[in-house]
């Protein structure tokens, strides 16, 4: 579900701000209002640092990025308490490596996910749905005919299972999420091993980033609820637009 960008300092461990035109290109999405989540995000702590149309397995969503300034389970416990505190109705699940959750209004549903982006850092992807659309796409899931991601040289780590498939062709970012088992580690192993033989190299020594001419990639793996479930998220996107 949901999420992507480049933030060009460190928050990049997130792909956060560089994914842009920030903010100030954003287009407008259902009402052209502000999302239920804008409010309480920052009141938790949270800065939107990007947003865009996305059309998500087919159907239409909006994609919202923040971006904070600390520890993914802090993060996503404040959160959780500023929807609380707003009456919203949502809830967010906390683990130590960031977390889930879900917010609904009669007109609209938001999925979120937290992770972690670098050292005290964390990113908030948000995916918002008008009623009929997130209907649209529950039915694509159910019936398991979402759109192949066709990552360029990126193949899906093995046993893996695609679940959502975000991509934004204005800004040229495919954001590909991948429901799989294992541990962490070997995820991260299987992707330094095989990029480079398909000429993506890595940005950083040790991190799951990764370029290709004008591609940027970045892998990222969140530990599930279930032992040993894993959410593998996969996001590239071309640095020149």
């Amino acid at each position: 579900m949901t999420i992507r960008r480049l933030h060009i300092r460190l928050l990049l461990a997130g792909l956060a701000l560089a994914m842009a035109e920030p903010y100030a290109a954003a287009r407008v999405f259902l009402s052209g209002g502000d999302s239920p989540l804008a409010a309480a995000s920052q009141e938790a702590g949270f800065k939107q640092v990007y947003k865009t149309e996305y059309k998500i397995n087919g159907a239409n969503a909006a994609l919202e990025v923040y971006a904070a300034e600390l520890p993914a389970a802090v993060a996503a416990r404040r959160l959780q308490d500023a929807l609380r505190g707003r009456q919203i109705n949502a809830t967010v699940v906390a683990t130590a490596a960031g977390g889930s959750g879900v917010l609904t209004t009669r007109e609209e549903l938001t999925r979120m996910l937290l992770q972690p982006a670098g050292q005290d850092k964390t990113m908030l992807y948000a995916v918002r749905q008008s009623a009929e659309d997130a209907a649209k796409y529950a039915a694509a899931r159910a019936s398991g005919e979402i759109v192949d991601a066709k990552l360029p040289g990126i193949p899906p780590y093995p046993g893996a299972r695609l679940v959502h498939h975000v991509e934004d062709k204005k800004t040229k970012t495919i954001l590909a999420v991948y429901k799989g088992s294992g541990e962490s580690s070997l995820v991260q192993d299987f992707y330094a091993q095989n990029l480079p033989a398909n000429g993506w190299q890595p940005v950083f020594p040790r991190a799951p980033m990764y370029q290709r001419g004008t591609m940027n990639c970045m892998i990222s793996v969140t530990p599930g609820l279930q032992l040993g479930e894993l959410t593998i998220t996969v996001m590239v996107r071309h640095s020149s637009l």
